[in-house]
């Protein structure tokens, strides 16, 4: 899986990517989880740009959604920060 063209209004975010050969377009936008530090992005549509089809498996959908979402730890990197902060 190869992403290029990443072109971000606000919230949206259309990226291109390579798929076994075949060229996508998606549309994903960003959800904050409230009162909680974070986000990650949800698919909104997707199509294969070479004939107009939706033809991806969801394993597949999930792979392209699990490579572009965060996978930090939050609360970790907070606790980092304070011991660099703190030994200063």
């Amino acid at each position: 899986m190869i992403l290029s063209n990443f072109i971000l209004h606000k919230d949206i975010l259309l990226i291109h990517a390579d798929i076994n050969g075949n060229d996508y377009i998606f549309t994903v936008k960003w959800k904050t989880i409230k009162n909680k530090k974070g986000g990650e992005w949800e698919l909104k549509s997707y199509l294969n740009n070479s004939n107009g089809k939706k033809d991806l498996s969801e394993e597949q959908l999930q792979q392209f959604i699990d490579r572009i979402n965060p996978q930090w730890n939050w609360e970790k990197d907070q606790e980092q920060i304070m011991n660099v902060i703190n030994n200063d």
